[in-house]
């Protein structure tokens, strides 16, 4: 059986989505000016989710085995996902991070030691359930895979179990991206690649306690810090100057995806780029790109998917 996804169609803020052929009608925000083309497929979905109350209703029961595959940039499949799901109308996985995953991939792009390390570094902020996690522990890297949310980090380590990845060198961490980031800076510790994918609001890690305690990664953390709810616009660019003290200095990549209606590609894209121009590593001339990525249905439209900024820089 195929185990890919097909967006099969869109419309009426909605879309209904093929996942190894089992048929789910969810909300789509970017689907809310658009006509649905197939209008008697739809009735035929297994299961939908509802917004307003914020349930499913499962036609037939939803096999524990579903699972679908990315492709790599050979058209065959690299990874596959198990999908469930959740309580938020989400299955587990973003199929239009497949080009920035075969991006990730990229051998010529592969990187060099970092800091301490004799392998290659990576840092996966907001890392959901780990798609670009695992690309690039598949890369060789040593990967930082970060997350307030728990249930996404637990996620995550089941995606590599999944994949035979459970081994890989992967530290999987409850945490909050800029809390993190800035201990890693005082650590003196340094990342080739940087992927980010933060949303417009977002909560940091729960702490019920009110003394300073340990974090995920045995440093000392204020929970109250960590705590903090977070604004993409008022957040971003603090998060993004921290970053850029992360990267090696001869070789890096930075991604950045989102989602937000707040900021677009052209707001990132120029946010780095002043936040590099004034760097020693802005006078190397680094390599930017952004766009927008897309999923196409069954008669070649198109559905909006967020915004993407590359930064990368070889020598």
């Amino acid at each position: 059986m195929s185990c890919r996804y097909e967006l099969v169609d869109f419309g009426d803020g909605r879309k209904l989505e093929s996942l190894a052929g089992r048929l789910v009608d969810r909300p789509s925000p970017a689907a809310v000016s658009a006509s649905r083309r197939e209008p008697k497929l739809w009735r035929q979905a297994d299961s939908r989710f509802d917004l307003m109350t914020k349930a499913w209703d499962h036609r037939t029961p939803w096999p524990e085995d579903t699972a679908i595959d990315a492709i790599g940039a050979d058209d065959q499949p690299w990874l596959r996902f198990p999908v469930q799901p959740t309580p938020f109308g989400h299955i587990g996985v973003f199929p239009e991070q497949e080009a920035n995953w075969r991006w990730l991939q990229d051998s010529d792009s592969a990187g060099e030691s970092s800091g301490r390390s004799s392998v290659p570094q990576a840092l996966n902020l907001f890392a959901y359930t780990g798609g670009s996690t695992m690309a690039l522990a598949r890369a060789g890297f040593q990967v930082a895979h970060v997350d307030a949310a728990k249930p996404n980090v637990e996620a995550a380590k089941r995606l590599a179990q999944a994949n035979g990845l459970g081994d890989a060198p992967v530290r999987y961490l409850v945490d909050d991206a800029l809390a993190f980031v800035q201990r890693e800076i005082r650590r003196g510790n340094r990342y080739h690649t940087i992927v980010m994918d933060p949303p417009a609001y977002g909560h940091g890690p729960k702490s019920k306690r009110k003394k300073r305690t340990r974090s995920a990664d045995g440093e000392q953390a204020r929970p109250a810090k960590q705590a903090k709810a977070w604004r993409i616009q008022r957040d971003l660019p603090e998060l993004l100057t921290a970053c850029l003290d992360l990267v090696t200095s001869r070789s890096f990549r930075i991604l950045v995806t989102g989602h937000s209606a707040e900021m677009d590609q052209a707001d990132v894209l120029d946010l780095l780029r002043r936040k590099i121009r004034n760097r020693r590593i802005g006078r190397l001339e680094p390599v930017f790109e952004a766009g927008r990525m897309s999923l196409p249905d069954r008669t070649g439209r198109s559905l909006d998917a967020g915004f993407f900024v590359r930064c990368s820089l070889n020598c």
